[in-house]
């Protein structure tokens, strides 16, 4: 199974700059980054949640 070829982000793909809305300077892209995708500003893919496994409940009386 071949590698898949991973691309390097930059400033220039962010939404935040290409729209004029970054302040900063440089082309290292920062943790607001966001990737432009049609003019929009697409929020950022949220890690999977996985269930726990819940304890068992014990039931006690009121004294």
């Amino acid at each position: 199974m071949a590698a898949k070829a991973r691309t390097e982000i930059t400033c220039d793909e962010c939404y935040f700059r290409r729209e004029g809305l970054c302040a900063l300077s440089g082309n290292v892209p920062c943790p607001t980054f966001r990737a432009a995708t049609a003019g929009a500003l697409t929020p950022p893919k949220q890690p999977r949640l996985v269930p726990r496994p819940l304890q068992p409940v014990t039931v006690g009386r009121a004294a």
